[in-house]
């Protein structure tokens, strides 16, 4: 069920032209009600709420008033969240003739709400055939908190009764005044529309499939491992955190059961990562904080070292011969549009100079230092039980409204290609960019649902995520909150989701929190009910888990 029951638009006859029209430039939708307005993707859970989808009959969009608050509290603009899509159509009083429009957009990254990447506008003279008119690309501003308008003359004038606008909105984007020009009286060169399918951009993505384990060399299961922490915050708390050890990854690398006999092979990719500070905060947004976290991943006898030696453990215990372990490593993120951002990044690659993040060459330059450093680095351990062939693109989203953000993950993607290693991406649910993964240049991206973190989500959720990701190509990632009975029910629902669904049999990624995290808890728990977490997540990592559902 659509969020905002709009009712269906049925064709209407052929009309004329009002008798009474005239050639005044007007806007045509001035203090109208949208007709409908549609989403493409679900908007479940907090997010089918008017704080962040306003309803239909919210008068702000066409009032005459533009919001000059640049602030997401401001009650004056009109509330889009996720649902990737919408389509917001108008009906003019009678047929007339468009020329135009504008509409005004708020961009404010402290809050994460964002220019939209695209927006489209759709004629129709009968409410059913549309024709796309105008399409509007590279909307930007360096603005941290400002107001976008988004204004275009059409290159001919048309013929319409309808207007959609097609608004792209994986993450939020707020708007005021819509505003479409055009007379009641149609001159003689005013065109007819001509109908067309408008998905068909969207459907030259859609693959229904999930990706093959050939589609990142091999890997099936893979594990975030959370191994970097701030200095001087948590770590003075817990000197261990942040340093996984070879018995930690034991259990990880190999299923162990009840008995503490290892049995079989478990999760076989790694991945490298720091803790989110580094999303957010300026103390380690910065060359620093880089460094922090490179030095951290391959600290002596902790993290990488200590998964190359848990590794060799296991392949002697099962008598595996050259057993591998896969590793991945993050490209960290130069700026992204929300947190706090140091005044100067500082000197990434020793030469003196400190490199500045409103800079693209300087941006540049620390992501190759990033790229550079860890691969010298690993080459350098001589890990001989591991084997690295993929970075991961740190970011959540993609920050199109940041002129830059295109073009430097275009070249981070060339740069990694030209080395032999592939990039992948896992986006939160509906992320910015998620539909065009394929366009901007990753070889995998998966999807996070984040059914696990939030009670007004509904199961629903995992099952929209499956069906998403398998049209669009992409693998899934499984989440677990915590280890009380209310997390473990909650992510059990990831399980019983993947078998009945697909993704199971396809490349999984899984986020259990910081290691040694909540499998390695379910591990070492005499509780039943917490054990079966790591029984269950074996099964399903080896395709052998029965949905609940199904038993």
């Amino acid at each position: 069920m659509s969020y905002y029951n709009s009712c269906e638009i049925k064709k209407e006859a052929d009309l004329l032209p009002c008798e009474n029209g005239d050639n005044t430039v007007r806007n045509l939708v001035f203090g109208k009600q949208p007709v409908a307005i549609n989403e493409l993707c679900p908007i479940d859970g907090e997010t089918a709420t008017p704080r962040f989808n306003s309803p239909i009959d919210y008068p702000v969009l066409t009032d005459g008033v533009r919001s000059d608050v640049y602030t997401y509290t401001d009650e004056r603009w009109f509330r889009l969240t996720r649902g990737v899509s919408r389509s917001i159509i108008f009906r003019f009083d009678n047929l007339s003739a468009v020329k135009g429009f504008s509409i005004g957009f708020l961009k404010e990254d402290v809050s994460a709400v964002r220019l939209p990447r695209r927006v489209d506008m759709c004629l129709s003279e009968n409410g059913v055939d549309w024709q796309r008119v105008c399409k509007c690309r590279d909307i930007f501003s360096d603005g941290a908190a400002c107001r976008v308008d988004v204004c275009r003359e059409l290159d001919k004038t048309y013929r319409a009764l309808y207007v959609m606008f097609e608004i792209e909105t994986v993450g939020h984007v707020w708007l005021d005044e819509i505003e479409v020009f055009g007379t009641t009286a149609i001159p003689a060169d005013a065109v007819s529309i001509v109908a067309e399918e408008l998905d068909k951009d969207t459907a030259s993505n859609i693959v229904n499939a999930y990706p093959s384990y050939d589609a990142l060399g091999g890997v099936r299961n893979i594990l975030l491992s959370y191994n970097c922490i701030p200095r001087n915050k948590e770590s003075e708390r817990r000197p261990g955190l942040g340093l996984i050890t070879v018995e930690e990854y034991l259990p990880h690398l190999a299923y162990i059961d009840k008995d503490g006999e290892m049995k079989d092979t478990f999760f076989d990719g790694m991945l490298y990562l720091p803790y989110s500070m580094y999303t957010y905060s300026a103390e380690y947004k910065c060359a620093e904080g880089w460094k922090h976290y490179i030095e951290n991943t391959f600290t002596e006898n902790a993290n990488v070292d200590a998964l190359n030696k848990a590794t060799a453990i296991v392949g002697e215990k099962l008598g595996i011969q050259n057993h591998k372990t896969k590793v991945y490593f993050s490209v960290l993120h130069t700026k992204v549009g929300y947190g706090e951002f140091p005044e100067k990044f500082g000197d990434i690659d020793g030469d003196g100079v400190d490199e500045v993040m409103d800079n693209f060459a300087d941006r540049q330059k620390a992501i190759k230092w990033c790229i550079d450093t860890t691969i010298e680095k690993f080459k350098a351990g001589n890990y001989e039980n591991l084997t690295h062939d993929a970075f991961y693109w740190f970011e959540e989203e993609i920050a199109y409204s940041n002129s830059d953000e295109t073009a430097l993950l275009s070249w981070t993607v060339e740069y990694l290609h030209s080395l032999g290693y592939k990039l992948f991406w896992i986006p939160y649910y509906q992320a910015s960019g998620f539909m065009e993964w394929k366009d901007l240049g990753f070889d995998v991206a998966c999807m996070q649902p984040n059914f696990a973190f939030r009670d007004g989500i509904p199961t629903q959720r995992l099952y929209d995520n499956a069906e998403i990701t398998k049209k669009l190509g992409m693998c899934y990632e499984l989440e677990i909150g915590g280890s009380d009975p209310k997390n473990v029910e909650r992510y059990m629902k990831y399980l019983d989701c993947g078998a009945e669904t697909g993704f199971m049999n396809s490349i999984k990624m899984y986020y259990q929190g910081g290691v040694p995290g909540e499998f390695y808890a379910a591990f070492k728990s005499a509780d039943p009910e917490l054990r079966k977490v790591y029984d269950s997540t074996y099964l399903f990592a080896k395709e052998k888990y029965v949905s609940r559902n199904e038993k």
